[in-house]
C-alpha cells in the first residue's frame, strides 16, 4: 500500500508525480498510444505540458484531425510546434501560427494564447466560449478571464489550473487524472 505524505502540499506533490508517471506509463485512454515515458519525478517544460493536456483531451465527433492555433508572437511557439510535431501518433495534428488580437480562423480546435493584449485576448476569449475549443494560456488570469487551462513558469518547470467552469461549458472531455493535477483557480478575492 502507498501512503501519502501527511502535509496537504506534500501530498499533492506526491500524488502529482505518481498520476504523471503512471499516465506516462501507459495508464492511457483506450485505443490511444501513452505520451512518451518520463520520470514521474521530472519536471516538464511548457510546449511538453501542452502536448499532454492536448493528448487527453477528448473532442465531440472524433476521429478527426485537429487544428492548433498557436500564436506566432508567442516565445515559445517554436518549441511547442516541434513538440506537437514530434507528439504520438494516436492523433492527426495541423499547426497553424496565427497573429495576436486577430480574429480566430473557425478552423482552430486549439488556441494556444501568448503575446495577446489582454482587451485583445478577453475577446477571443468570449468568443469561443461554450465552443469545444481547448483554449491555454499564461498566468491565472487567463483562467479568470474563461480560458480552459492556465500555464505558469516556474523555477524547474512548468505548473498548470485548470477553469472547471469553462472545461464543462465546452463540451470538451479531458482526462480526470489531468484534472486532479492541475491546481485549482485562484479566486479573485
Amino acid at each position: 500500500m502507498c501512503r501519502l505524505p501527511a502535509t496537504p502540499h506534500l501530498r499533492r506533490a506526491a500524488l502529482a508525480r505518481l498520476v504523471w508517471g503512471l499516465l506516462a506509463g501507459g495508464l492511457g485512454l483506450p485505443g490511444r498510444a501513452a505520451p512518451a515515458v518520463a520520470a514521474a519525478d521530472s519536471e516538464w517544460s511548457a510546449p511538453e505540458v501542452v502536448a499532454r493536456i492536448l493528448h487527453y483531451t477528448r473532442w465531440p465527433g472524433e476521429p478527426r484531425p485537429l487544428t492548433v492555433c498557436i500564436t506566432r508572437q508567442s516565445e515559445g511557439a517554436t518549441a511547442l510546434l516541434q513538440r506537437l510535431q514530434a507528439a504520438d501518433a494516436g492523433r492527426a495534428l495541423t499547426t497553424l501560427a496565427i497573429d495576436a488580437d486577430q480574429p480566430l480562423p473557425p478552423a482552430c480546435d486549439v488556441v494556444f494564447f501568448d503575446g495577446w493584449s489582454l482587451t485583445g485576448q478577453q475577446a477571443a476569449l468570449r468568443r469561443l466560449a461554450n465552443r469545444p475549443v481547448l483554449t491555454i494560456g499564461r498566468g491565472a488570469e487567463f483562467c479568470s478571464d474563461g480560458g480552459l487551462f492556465c500555464l505558469e513558469s516556474r523555477p524547474g518547470g512548468t505548473r498548470f489550473e485548470v477553469n472547471l467552469d469553462a472545461v464543462a461549458r465546452s463540451g470538451l472531455r479531458i482526462h480526470p487524472q489531468v484534472l486532479r493535477l492541475a491546481q485549482p483557480p485562484r479566486s479573485a478575492g
